[in-house]
């Protein structure tokens, strides 16, 4: 039985992965047609554009990690694959993160209306303050990140083997000492989590705030622009929920005690930077009208050309 739940588990990461690479490739490959094109690459583009690669990168590795762990287990435990692995995921966990922070604080300085002198402090330098975001998660990741990375590889190799022959007593003994080399190691993206849940928060209580004075206001039929706030405010609640599953699912993996849990909490892993990706795509005009233009294309062609 725990077979079968290990092998669906890994059906659902593979087709989390191959839905998100295309969905991700797409927004990457747009955004590169558009720098050809006008041989400008905007703020907001540049950080969709590398965040779409990063995602690309982050769920093949989920994938490759998930493949290793289920169907080669014994081989992947005792090579240098899972050392690989686990330092290419925790690069581009931290990239993913950072990028998503960045876009976060952009959409939240850029949408979001407060006359507290700080917000508008950061609004006026938003450019800046989104460098500084990126550039902070990067000397964390170099400084912070790597090292405890590199220190306690060891006792995450230990771990996996000691999971796999049921060996749990040793364990335990080092447990403590392993969630805090963990907790270290996720300090970063906790506190990147931290901001990202600030920044979402605040855009949908200063939304939330606007709409409601606009209901105040409107006579008649429904306002497009009420619609519009009350749709983001659904999208970034939407958002908050994938970003504390993401989450949660790394905890489950770190901290799993079977190799099931470890699975599963990849799955749980996987769903955000797909769902993510396509929810900027559905908010994002530009990308909403090339994936139409795909679209119809597609239908177009299935049809055999004929209109």
């Amino acid at each position: 039985m725990t077979n079968v739940l290990e092998n669906i588990c890994l059906i659902v990461i593979a087709v989390e992965a191959i839905v998100g690479i295309w969905i991700n490739g797409f927004i990457g490959l747009v955004k590169c047609i558009d720098w050809a094109k006008s041989r400008k690459l905007s703020l907001v583009d540049f950080i969709l554009m590398s965040l779409a690669f990063s995602r690309m990168c982050l769920l093949w590795i989920m994938l490759v990690d998930g493949v290793m762990r289920v169907l080669y287990r014994d081989s992947y435990i005792t090579s240098e694959n899972m050392k690989i692995t686990g330092h290419l995921w925790v690069m581009t966990n931290n990239s993913s993160v950072s990028f998503v922070t960045c876009l976060n604080a952009y959409y939240f300085l850029k949408i979001a209306h407060f006359s507290h002198p700080v917000f508008l402090w950061l609004k006026w330098r938003i450019n800046r303050v989104v460098f500084t975001t990126l550039l902070g998660s990067l000397i964390i990741y170099l400084f912070l990140t790597l090292p405890i990375r590199e220190k306690f590889k060891d006792d995450l190799i230990g771990n996996m083997e000691r999971k796999e022959k049921n060996h749990t007593k040793p364990f335990q003994m080092k447990r403590f000492q392993f969630i805090v080399a963990h907790i270290l190691l996720y300090l970063g993206p906790l506190i990147l989590l931290i901001i990202t849940m600030i920044s979402c928060f605040l855009l949908i209580l200063s939304l939330w705030r606007h709409t409601w004075q606009m209901q105040l206001n409107a006579t008649g039929s429904r306002d497009p622009s009420t619609e519009a706030h009350r749709r983001v405010i659904k999208w970034m609640v939407f958002l908050l929920f994938l970003v504390l599953l993401y989450h949660l699912g790394i905890s489950i993996t770190i901290l799993s005690s079977s190799m099931l849990e470890e699975i599963l909490g990849i799955a749980m892993a996987g769903l955000y930077p797909s769902s993510h990706s396509l929810i900027l795509i559905l908010e994002n005009s530009k990308l909403r009208r090339a994936s139409l233009w795909v679209w119809k294309q597609a239908l177009f062609c299935c049809r055999g050309g004929k209109a």
